[in-house]
């Protein structure tokens, strides 16, 4: 349930009078209790100074008996013992303090040893003495901890004041009760409770007269703001106040002058977009966040055959109801919340092979992941089709251009270094044939060097018939696994296919494409000597197939990026730069491409994509 402002307001009163409240109760309660216990702790020391006070003067009046030595200490204890046994104004002291106090629970007096000489009890005279916790550990202890003591069972503190009989000490011992302590408090409590709940009750009331006049003027401002929101021309707002609420008042005023400039400012721009749109040759379709239409262009009549007036303010499950493969595809992005692209194909829809094509494509707008609207495009694909047909062959070309690049350089190498020693060759010969021996042996190597080379460039440029049968992707990876099993074992590598429901089947050369897959996946291997893992993903998107192998190797650096796919390149000792060259040209024979991505210490990942 949702609180108004006015119960928010309110609430959060109370509560920071409340907090004020408990704050001040517990310092209250603080202070009256331990003004309570210090009342106690002085009327205790004040009976242990009085008591004090009657044994010095009993002990200044009395002489020992002629025979008793003052070093005989149990001599001179038992004439204590007997003179303040015997002093009737000490007992009498003794009596009128336990029998007026309610709180002093008993006055002894102890010898060193804890024997108690006198006691108001006197059946305790003569007994060995169990002293009580000192009355000051329960004054200096927290409020909590006092109030446990105060409210719960009886308990017994002492308030001790020594003496001295010549050299030897006495102690005065008064057992102060807590049990008539918390008679004394309770009612100081209960009138503290009751200031607080009354209190408690005044902030309330008031905070409720408070909200109410305080927001007495959001209603107005409210009502202002909800004939905005649905569109209407707000009435100037008629808050004859200067503080906050007048502000925002007049400031909502001009707000509103605004809004009614920007509606006509709107106006004009919808005429100008009408005209741009009645121009356009694709069909454009704008979807709010309820998938309801809310602006078509006229193009848009060619190609689902209706007025787009007709359609507007419609839901695009209303719109695209039909059984035809484009309104189906689109029911489908907008349930599943998934931009897509789509073209009809002819087999597909039932036309023949000169029928139009068309495309659509759905893309959503989201705003902090909330869905903000949708963009519908429908065109005539014919046209695209052909530029897409054009930069295919533009990319091959470019292709072989980086390729046969590749070739012409290594090329030149050799045939410099003929050129070299031959001249050598030519200043030798005439002097010692000996000599010119490790020239020719490097000109016949060299020679051999660029017939190789020369002969593999002419074996990547022959033109190749490509044998197209179904395949089972998945099997061909298994196939390329078992391949590739030695060199992952020797470096440690780890082989998985990762699948994102069936894996699609495709119509490839078998041979060729399982070719170009072992030298990527080799690579990958050779990429990764401490091991890692190598996974190969194979999904099935609208109208190709996409492949990733992707490992955890050490990345392919930025300075050699653009030349790996360039015959007779490599970086790796004894490489003959042909395995990516051939792949590429593999995918490229299957009217498909190859690109990659590669990050330092993380890995290169290629990405294959094929027509389905």
């Amino acid at each position: 349930m949702r609180l108004s402002l006015k119960a928010k307001l309110t609430a959060l009163i109370g509560l920071l009078v409340l907090v004020v409240v408990l704050a001040i109760s517990a310092l209250y309660l603080f202070i009256i209790t331990h003004a309570a216990l210090a009342a106690v702790g002085r009327r205790g020391s004040f009976v242990a100074d009085e008591v004090y006070h009657q044994t010095q003067t009993v002990l200044a009046q009395s002489y020992l008996p002629t025979g008793v030595e003052p070093s005989n200490a149990p001599a001179v204890l038992q004439f204590v013992r007997t003179r303040l046994a015997e002093d009737p104004n000490l007992n009498s002291a003794i009596e009128s303090a336990v029998g007026y106090s309610p709180t002093i629970y008993y006055v002894a007096i102890t010898d060193p040893k804890g024997t108690i000489l006198v006691h108001n009890d006197p059946t305790q005279v003569g007994k060995q003495f169990i002293p009580a916790p000192p009355f000051d550990q329960l004054l200096n202890s927290g409020i909590l901890q006092q109030l446990h003591v105060l409210y719960g069972p009886q308990q017994i503190y002492e308030v001790v004041h020594s003496s001295m009989v010549g050299d030897r000490p006495l102690d005065v011992r008064v057992g102060v009760s807590t049990l008539f302590v918390a008679s004394e408090l309770t009612p100081e409590l209960h009138r503290a409770l009751l200031l607080a709940i009354v209190a408690l009750i005044l902030a309330t009331l008031s905070a409720s007269l408070l909200s109410y006049g305080v927001l007495r003027p959001l209603k107005t401002i409210s009502r202002s703001v909800e004939r905005m929101a649905r569109g209407e021309s707000p009435e100037p707002l008629k808050v004859d106040r200067k503080d906050e609420w007048g502000i925002l008042s007049s400031k909502l005023n001009l707000l509103g002058e605004q809004i009614r400039g920007e509606k006509i400012a709107f106006s004009e721009l919808k005429e100008n977009l009408d005209q741009l749109f009645s121009k356009l040759a694709d069909g454009l379709m704008f979807f709010d966040k309820q998938d309801q239409l809310v602006l078509a262009t006229p193009a848009v009549e060619r190609f689902l055959g209706e007025d787009p007036k007709l359609l507007l303010h419609r839901t695009a499950a209303e719109i695209f109801w039909s059984d035809h493969p484009m309104d189906r595809v689109l029911r489908e992005a907008f349930t599943a919340r998934v931009p897509i692209t789509w073209e009809s194909q002819n087999e597909e829809d039932g036309n023949d092979s000169e029928g139009p094509r068309i495309s659509a494509s759905v893309q959503f707008a989201e705003t902090e992941g909330e869905s903000v609207g949708a963009l519908v495009t429908v065109r005539d694909a014919g046209t695209r089709a052909q530029l897409e047909d054009q930069i295919a062959v533009a990319t091959r070309l470019a292709a072989l251009g980086r390729i046969t690049s590749g070739v012409a350089h290594e090329v030149k190498n050799p045939l410099n270094a003929m050129v070299l020693q031959l001249e050598i060759l030519k200043a030798k010969l005439a002097e010692n044939s000996t000599a010119v021996k490790p020239q020719l042996d490097t000109l016949t190597s060299e020679i051999w060097r660029l017939d190789r080379v020369v002969k593999t460039f002419l074996d990547f440029t022959r033109p190749v018939e490509l044998r197209l049968s179904e395949t089972d992707l998945e099997q061909m990876l298994q196939e390329v696994f078992t391949l590739a099993e030695p060199q992952a074992r020797q470096n440690l590598v780890r082989l998985t296919i990762e699948k994102d429901g069936p894996v699609p089947r495709l119509k490839v050369d078998r041979d060729l494409f399982k070719q170009a897959l072992l030298n990527l996946v080799l690579n990958g291997c050779q990429a990764m000597p401490s091991g890692g893992v190598l996974k190969i993903r194979a999904k099935k998107a609208d109208r190709h197939v996409e492949l990733e192998i992707e490992d955890q190797g050490e990345g392919i650096p930025a300075d050699v990026r653009p030349r790996i796919f360039s015959l007779f390149f490599t970086t790796k000792p004894g490489g003959s730069g042909v395995g990516l060259a051939m792949a590429y040209r593999i995918i490229q024979l299957h009217n498909g491409s190859i690109d990659f991505s590669s990050e330092p210490k993380h890995g290169t990942t290629f990405r294959i994509v094929l027509p389905a």
